[in-house]
């Protein structure tokens, strides 16, 4: 694994949801978005209410939108929303809005402002929440297929990255019980 910088814990996340509940919608979709579905800083940036099928709470990267395209072929995918907070702050979101509408710059600022409401010691970024999707769906059972598909992965290094992290966080939690 060479991340940059790591993944968030559960707890870390908790407190990082918990700091954001105090900001406006807009920074809510942004850090809870980011953290329960994988989606890139820029990906993000460009979403938009026709990307989500609601019934199927079902979130679809496109392979292209207007001047827009995603970072590889292997980044237009589907992702299933299954956070109820990610899914009710994006449905009171897109309930007066068409589209996020920001930029990439926008996204990163967010997260920084809300990081600074917490006690987290780590750097907390945008892509520190795709990292945290990645290992807490590996922690919960995910394969490396659906961590690679979700994520949007050319291969499954990536994701096996995400279980052998996920793993020594385990090790790491079992060590401290006993």
């Amino acid at each position: 694994m060479a991340w940059k910088r790591e993944p968030l814990i559960e707890e870390e996340l908790d407190d990082l949801l918990d700091a954001v509940d105090e900001y406006n919608l807009t920074h809510q979709v942004t850090i809870y978005t980011l953290a329960h579905t994988g989606l890139r800083a820029n990906e993000l940036a460009h979403l938009r209410d026709e990307w989500i099928d609601w019934q199927a709470e079902r979130l679809r990267v496109p392979s292209a939108e207007g001047e827009w395209t995603p970072k590889t072929e292997h980044s237009a995918r589907t992702i299933p929303l299954k956070h109820p907070g990610t899914v009710r702050r994006l449905r009171d979101y897109f309930s007066y809005h068409e589209s996020y509408d920001a930029t990439r710059q926008t996204v990163t600022n967010r997260v920084k402002r809300v990081a600074a409401e917490t006690e987290i010691r780590k750097k907390i970024t945008s892509h520190v929440l795709r990292h945290t999707y990645g290992t807490l769906i590996a922690a919960r059972g995910a394969t490396p297929q659906y961590i690679r598909q979700t994520m949007g992965h050319a291969d499954l290094s990536s994701a096996n990255d995400y279980l052998q992290y996920a793993g020594s966080q385990l090790d790491a939690e079992a060590e401290e019980l006993w």
